[in-house]
């Protein structure tokens, strides 16, 4: 049996932290054993929750906010007790795992976006030092960012180990609820990165043609305010909803026709993926692994970063084909189905019984 210790920096809502507590729910008991640390004190997080729900191993070990010496000793010494085979590395937390843990321990790191935006500055300096000399492997989540980790941390493309993103699909099912209004919909943090202020443009121009329409956009974050804004400028306050962080996706998403997202760069959209597992086709930005799950004109459609005109244009084309849009997201529901988190979680698993 080999022993594997997950290490994140917090239990919040994003795809990464989700994606790392269901790969842990998904392991062979009888063949890993499992112990999830969090350098961030504990918050009643739907993430949060799913690990007590799942009785996962978890150790929370209180960090402050920015730099926090005190983590390696505390992290050292859960590693001294558990004596890991493997520790796994999701986000922000390299620079500590280096320091606390022996070099002979492999250590493997998920990139979860494209490599020149996980990292910059210190970070960026300390990956390249981890993946050179600190027995540590950068894992991608698409071929996409698989090329990006490549080029920036001069890598062969072959010693980079690419496993795709996965979701539960039999957590959502495609189950499309009545509605009279066409409903666009985007799920993912409000910031500069997914740029849903572009998509509230989008949408005032969307809006403007057909009345009968509507947008929702899930999450919570900086750009909030200058959202509201727009939606106020627009004079869109009663067919724009920002309803915060909601516990309902997956009703919301059967509620709705089509998934938009603006985002100006991604790795691979874990948001995406469960609307693709709801039937629902997308309509996307080319950033990032988007264009690994997104075939333009056969699951939906791809249009340039910042488009916003040619964004309209395909929210209007496919709001305006209702057998399109079906017939899409039937290729959705069907294209998902080489993302199910068990795949995912068999190929980390193999990983991991290599060492």
């Amino acid at each position: 049996m080999k022993k594997v210790m997950v290490v994140i920096p917090a239990l919040g809502s994003g795809g990464g932290e989700r994606l790392a507590v269901s790969l842990i729910a998904k392991m062979d008991p009888e063949k890993i054993q499992t112990k999830l640390i969090v350098l961030y004190p504990f918050e009643d997080t739907e993430n949060a929750r799913f690990v007590q729900e799942k009785k996962i191993d978890t150790v929370y070990l209180g960090k402050h906010r920015g730099i926090d010496f005190s983590i390696i000793r505390k992290l050292k010494k859960e590693i001294d007790c558990f004596h890991p085979d493997v520790i796994q590395t999701h986000l922000y937390v390299v620079s500590y795992v280096l320091l606390a843990a022996p070099q002979r321990i492999k250590k493997y790191h998920t990139v979860h976006n494209v490599a020149e935006k996980e990292a910059f500055g210190l970070r960026r300096i300390i990956n390249r030092i981890a993946f050179r000399f600190g027995n540590c492997v950068p894992v991608a989540i698409s071929p996409y960012c698989a090329g990006t980790i490549e080029k920036l941390y001069s890598i062969d493309i072959d010693r980079i180990p690419c496993i795709m993103n996965g979701v539960d699909i039999h957590r959502y099912s495609f189950a499309p609820t009545k509605h009279d209004k066409i409903v666009f919909i985007n799920v993912g943090r409000l910031q500069l990165q997914k740029n849903q202020t572009l998509l509230v443009e989008a949408f005032s121009k969307v809006h403007k043609q057909m009345p009968n329409t509507e947008l929702i956009i899930i999450g919570e974050g900086e750009l909030r305010g200058k959202l509201e804004n727009l939606v106020e400028k627009y004079e869109l306050q009663h067919c724009v909803d920002l309803p915060g962080q909601c516990n309902d996706v997956q009703k919301r998403l059967n509620a709705a026709d089509i998934f938009v997202q603006s985002s100006n760069y991604e790795g691979l959209p874990i948001s995406g993926l469960e609307a693709m597992a709801c039937g629902l086709p997308i309509i996307s930005t080319r950033a990032g692994g988007t264009v690994d799950i997104v075939k333009d004109g056969i699951n939906g459609y791809l249009v340039d970063i910042g488009a916003v005109d040619n964004l309209a244009q395909k929210m209007i084309s496919l709001a305006n084909n209702e057998k399109l849009r079906k017939k899409m997201g039937c290729v959705s529901r069907r294209m998902v189905e080489e993302f199910d988190i068990d795949r995912c979680a068999k190929k980390y698993q193999e990983l991991y019984l290599k060492v």
